[in-house]
């Protein structure tokens, strides 16, 4: 697990948004929980044939808040946790309910892209769920406006924490995905069940909106008060 190692005095509940979206993925899981079926309501899981017939597109947003089972949303929510506070803290919450959702969006559309170019017949047909797009996307926002931080990781024995740069830990994350996503595009099944390209699509779309922000603002933001 990841720690902030530092307290930046920013109050999570005061992020409406975050809260918000934290409480929606977990109603939702509950939902998925108690289909009848036992399919965790797959039937509103984004599938990309689907969307390039110009079907279900409502699954866009659907997805977003759905996931597979418990150490999914887990993983998911927890890091959402660590980043999230600081990220609407500094963008403010419009600009940040706006950039979580375009790189939930962008995610889903560089997937859909991708199985275009996989060799695999019917790996469009394939559905995709998780919140992973958007949080990718909170850690390119985090990236550029808090790379400074610090946060506490496992040692290579988990025995002991250590502390590294937020930026570090971010980008050697972000260059892992990227070079997941490369590899699936000749072997999707041998780098796991996972949408990596979802993953680098939503990073480098709320990378791309902080910097512009950050452009416009410089550091003001690290001066707003909590």
């Amino acid at each position: 697990m990841v720690y902030e190692a530092e307290p930046d005095k920013i109050p999570f509940f005061k992020q409406y948004f975050s809260v918000i979206i934290l409480a929606a993925n977990i109603i939702v899981f509950i939902w998925q929980l108690l289909d009848p079926t036992g399919q965790m309501h797959i039937e509103a899981a984004f599938v990309p044939a689907d969307f390039f017939a110009g079907r279900n597109w409502w699954t866009l947003i659907t997805s977003m808040f759905m996931h597979g089972d418990f150490v999914h949303i887990l993983m998911n929510m927890w890091f959402f946790i660590i980043i999230t506070d600081n990220c609407e803290h500094a963008m403010g919450h419009i600009l940040y309910l706006v950039t979580y959702f375009i790189s939930g969006f962008f995610g889903s559309l560089l997937h859909a892209l991708s199985t275009i170019v996989i060799p695999i017949l019917g790996f469009d047909m394939i559905p995709s769920l998780g919140a992973s797009g958007a949080i990718f996307g909170l850690m390119g926002v985090y990236l550029i406006l808090y790379s400074r931080n610090k946060f506490y990781l496992p040692s290579a024995t988990g025995m002991s924490m250590r502390k590294v740069n937020a930026g570090y830990f971010i980008l050697t994350y972000f260059i892992a995905e990227l070079s997941y996503a490369i590899y699936s595009l000749v072997d999707p099944f041998s780098v796991g069940q996972t949408a990596h390209f979802a993953h680098v699509g939503g990073f480098v779309a709320g990378a791309i909106i902080a910097g512009i922000y950050k452009g416009v603002k410089g550091t003001s933001y690290k001066k707003k008060k909590a």
